[in-house]
């Protein structure tokens, strides 16, 4: 029986494009379709940035440093010219970012079921704590890859609900927005709910998410169900 439904944040709870790619386009005036090839780029790179801090020897790199670092990747590639100010200004916006729009009330539901909820990041702790106050903040408990020294799709972020209250993978549902987490959940043996809007798939068909569904609307029901 499921006791904890962990949620990622930065693509199953959150729009991070429609959040920061207007953003984006506003303080570096740019079209919007240049933004939004200015975003998929930065985000592109921050998640390789991400893959690298788990490769190479030595400690996690902070999600910010690495959001840091590769926004100044994506200025260099559009051959940008960008004022310090702006650029800790659109780095910043990662901890204003807006939720799906039925985000707030799924999670909700959920803890009205009597499960626990909590986000399961790659974020550092104090990003997490600034975007869960944008909806309200509704979980029991947060999450950091900060605190396995790793990034997802690693196991060992999967692992920390369990080392830190005690339970079974098969008593822990996690909420995945994006194909790399789907399958790093999976990979970990934990049942996963695939919030998955852009209608992609894992590369990987063994390590496939138990639902796959279009946004998050479908989670409360499945949970009855099951």
């Amino acid at each position: 029986m499921k006791k904890l439904i962990t949620f990622d944040v930065y693509s199953a709870l959150f729009d991070i494009a429609g959040s920061i790619a207007p953003r984006v386009a506003s303080r570096l005036s740019l079209p919007e379709t240049d933004a939004r090839a200015f975003f998929a780029l930065w985000r592109d790179k921050q998640m390789e940035r991400l893959q690298l801090s788990n490769s190479l020897d030595g400690e996690r790199v902070p999600f910010r440093d690495a959001t840091r670092q590769s926004f100044d990747y994506a200025v260099r590639l559009h051959r940008l010219e960008v004022s310090p100010d702006i650029r800790e200004e659109l780095v910043a916006a990662w901890d204003e970012i807006d939720p799906w729009p039925e985000a707030e009330s799924v999670v909700r539901a959920v803890k009205d079921r009597g499960y626990q909820t909590a986000i399961l990041s790659n974020g550092d702790e104090a990003m997490l704590k600034a975007v869960a106050g944008r909806i309200g903040n509704p979980f029991d408990h947060i999450f950091s890859s900060e605190h396995a020294d790793r990034y997802k799709p690693h196991p060992a972020v999967y692992r920390l609900p369990q080392q830190r209250l005690g339970l079974s993978p098969a008593e822990i549902l996690h909420v995945a927005g994006s194909r790399t987490d789907a399958l790093g959940a999976a990979a970990a043996g934990l049942e996963c709910y695939w919030s998955n809007r852009a209608g992609d798939a894992v590369l990987d068909p063994r390590y496939a998410p138990t639902y796959d569904a279009r946004d998050l609307t479908d989670l409360a029901a499945i949970l009855q169900a099951s």
